[in-house]
């Protein structure tokens, strides 16, 4: 974004090639101020902040102009201008991360220390994920079709694994390449192409797209290792590079 924005991160990019993400006008990101912004097709931004917040960031978009992230602790869904507020039960801090055509939405809530967990929000309903046997659970993504992608946690090395949740079935996903136990899927499109980001065993962070089976490296020209927060039906996919606070976006063929 232009001056005086400092820092720009994308996160997720809907059918029609809308970016949102997260802008600092001061400090490295992550900032305890920020704001939610929208990049449309034509090159436009848009920012925004929720009534009274002091940070607010987006995450996902829809086809339909829905938007998900968080403000303070609070979750946040905006659909024009009007907000709704969400909050998981008894959580100290809820934060949303994915939302489909549908309406269907994940996220992520915070207890106490050492307590975190995730979940979908279907029809008012609330419904926890957790991976069978994790420490905890992190859903970053669903798509039109229901299926789910995030990380989950163990105390045994690697660490940090991948995982689709589809139908309720969990199954793992691991980037192949020797990495330091690290994989985060962030989102996924409807024909199942998953994108994220793997830590390799330089401990550098890549990012990397997932379809028919294979993995394979996206890079930025000039710049390198970069993460990869989301894609589109299309193959559009955005993320971020140089230390974190640069974005992107690109088509993969």
């Amino acid at each position: 974004m232009p001056s005086p924005w400092v820092n720009t991160v994308a996160s997720g990019i809907n059918r029609w090639g809308t970016v949102v993400g997260l802008a600092n006008t001061i400090g490295n990101y992550p900032s305890h101020i920020g704001y939610g912004f929208t990049r449309f097709p034509n090159g436009t931004f848009k920012t925004y902040m929720a009534p009274n917040a002091s940070h607010t960031e987006f995450a996902r978009r829809n086809a339909l102009g829905v938007t998900v992230g968080s403000y303070d602790t609070h979750g946040l869904v905006l659909s024009g201008t009007s907000l709704a507020t969400v909050d998981y039960p008894g959580a100290a801090s809820t934060s949303l991360s994915g939302i489909n055509y549908w309406g269907s939405i994940v996220g992520n809530y915070f207890i106490q220390p050492g307590t975190f967990g995730a979940f979908e929000l279907k029809n008012g309903v609330f419904t926890p994920i957790s991976y069978p046997g994790s420490v905890d659970t992190f859903a970053a993504s669903i798509n039109d079709k229901g299926v789910i992608v995030g990380h989950y946690h163990v105390y045994q090395p690697p660490y940090f694994h991948g995982f689709v949740l589809t139908n309720g079935v969990y199954k793992t996903l691991d980037h192949p390449a020797p990495t330091t136990g690290s994989t985060y899927p962030t989102d996924l499109n409807s024909s199942g192409v998953i994108v994220g980001t793997y830590r390799d065993s330089s401990y550098v962070y890549r990012g990397f797209i997932y379809i028919n089976g294979i993995f394979k490296d996206i890079v930025v020209p000039k710049f390198g290792a970069a993460s990869v927060n989301g894609i589109n039906g299309y193959g559009y996919v955005t993320g971020t590079y140089g230390s974190g606070i640069n974005s992107y976006t690109a088509h993969c063929q």
